[in-house]
């Protein structure tokens, strides 16, 4: 043991000393690179006056150099539901968004978006140290994210009936922190996990916490990566600190699940397998054991063949392969999941071109890699080889990669509504006079939410044939128009009755076509 400990500290030293040499190479300090010295307010229940504060915060820490329109990308947002649709809804339920390290709440704002149209309310938080400048990150502690979790949840209340945790990344482990801390709190009745960050994907995190400290006497060590942070709303620059406060946070909730009660709050995690931000195994894991709840679902996104696919899985969980060559998609990375293709920032089509594995601004006197150009402006495509996936060494052996910034699959969660409404069925069927399925809300999914009405009708007659079905469309009209929507309810979709709007006259109510 003692030969092993002497081994051991010999490593460490080495490793300490070669950042050292490292910091030493390292480009030139801006006052970027400084703590701002401006503290991120925490969340409140007058959420536009938290927004203002945070809008000051940023200004003062930016010292005016930053465009109005980054601002307000990088701010908390809230969106409320449209009362005219969702007053049915009353009182609303509440989805609180928590970005990840080093990124903003713009991250999270295409989930927004879609939350709010499910007649949510909506509300996401700035974590203490983001939105500002990377120099932020050398003086914060995870400690102070916890407690913006806490005043973002307690700020809620009151607001919204019910709370939802919707977290990416770090935010998902802060989120998971949250309810074992509170062992389960009655309040939260959701989660939803994008890229759980249960622990890192290297030993960085070990390594950063080791030297975290050395850059308050060496200030280049405090930097892991120096980059211009040419993304306009999150860091693209890496303090050491940063990575020892993640560290800490994910340790701290691993041993937090060793001494506490499963969590039974309903849990859904969607993972990529090439992830190589955290550990997509150990998230795998970690649901599997303190999670329990008959309608937790895991998503795992893999390009890998089947004979790879995890041997050890629990209940929900279902693999969706990714790999698209036509498309230019090889696999997800760790930013995209919580991004729709179409995000203007981050889509297909978006401002944003994440290269930064072929730029070697982090040293001085080194050329950029020759396909940094080829990554920034190169046609997408098989043929091409430029394509999407995660920056790892596998994918770039054989092409040109962009780091991938969307989800392509993201619109593919509206297959879903339909396994929702299998289930209803399912456990509905002996205990219901009528089903009764609104015909616009199917409608305003195009045609993902018309075959999803199809599959659920034929369902209902399959699995509870006895129970009539109402096509609730509020139809109503002149005779000839009602004619044509007689037959598409009861010949078409073959509904059993439908509701209809009278204020139109009353040849809304003509027996001739009703």
């Amino acid at each position: 043991m003692g030969k092993f400990m002497f081994i051991q500290n010999r490593f460490m030293k080495l490793i300490l000393f070669f950042f050292i040499v490292l910091g030493a190479c390292k480009g030139n300090l801006e006052s970027r690179h400084n703590p701002s010295g401006f503290k991120t307010p925490l969340p409140e229940k007058d959420f536009d006056s938290y927004k203002n504060k945070t809008r000051i915060q940023i200004e003062k820490a930016t010292g005016g150099k930053l465009e109005e329109k980054w601002i307000d990308k990088r701010l908390p947002f809230e969106y409320k539901p449209d009362d005219a649709k969702c007053a049915d809804l009353m009182p609303y339920k509440g989805a609180l968004l928590i970005h990840g390290l080093t990124d903003t709440p713009f991250i999270m704002s295409d989930l927004g978006e879609r939350f709010k149209e499910k007649c949510y309310w909506v509300r996401s938080i700035l974590l203490p140290g983001h939105g500002t400048i990377p120099g932020d990150l050398l003086d914060v502690d995870y400690e102070e994210w916890v407690k913006a979790i806490d005043a973002g949840v307690d700020s809620f209340q009151g607001k919204a009936e019910e709370i939802y945790l919707v977290g990416f990344s770090t935010g998902t482990s802060l989120s998971l922190h949250y309810v074992l801390r509170k062992k389960n709190p009655k309040s939260i009745k959701g989660l939803v996990f994008l890229a759980p960050g249960i622990k890192e994907k290297s030993h960085l995190g070990f390594v950063a916490s080791l030297i975290a400290g050395i850059g308050n006497i060496i200030p280049k060590v405090a930097w892991l990566e120096i980059h211009p942070d040419e993304d306009k709303v999150k860091y693209e620059s890496f303090t050491a600190n940063a990575g020892a406060q993640f560290h800490s946070l994910t340790k701290n909730l691993r041993e937090l699940a060793e001494g506490t009660p499963a969590i039974t709050i309903p849990t859904f995690m969607a993972i990529s397998s090439a992830d190589a931000t955290v550990d997509s195994d150990q998230a795998r894991i970690f649901f599997c054991k303190i999670t329990e709840n008959a309608k937790n679902q895991m998503i795992w996104y893999t390009a890998k063949e089947k004979k790879d696919d995890p041997k050890e899985t629990c209940g929900g969980f279902i693999v969706k392969r990714v790999r698209n060559l036509d498309a230019g998609i090889l696999d997800y990375a760790h930013l995209s999941l919580p991004v729709h293709p179409d995000n203007i920032y981050y889509g297909r089509n978006g401002e944003y071109k994440s290269c930064l594995t072929y730029s070697k601004f982090s040293y001085i006197n080194e050329q950029d890699d020759p396909n940094l150009k080829k990554c920034k402006e190169g046609k997408i495509g098989f043929k091409n080889s430029l394509m999407y996936g995660e920056h790892t060494n596998e994918n770039k052996q054989d092409y040109v990669v962009r780091r991938l910034t969307f989800n392509p699959m993201f619109n593919e969660m509206m297959k879903d509504i339909f396994k929702f409404n299998q289930s209803i069925i399912d456990c509905t069927s002996d205990l219901v006079c009528a089903y009764k399925p609104n015909i616009a809300f199917y409608e305003a999914l195009g045609w993902d939410g018309l075959n999803a009405l199809e599959k659920t009708i034929s369902y209902i007659r399959t699995n509870a044939p006895n129970v009539p079905i109402i096509g609730d469309g509020k139809r109503g009209d002149i005779i000839s128009t009602n004619e044509s929507y007689a037959k598409a309810l009861f010949e078409f979709w073959d509904f059993d009755a439908t509701t209809i709007n009278p204020f139109s006259g009353l040849e809304t109510l003509s027996l001739s076509t009703l």
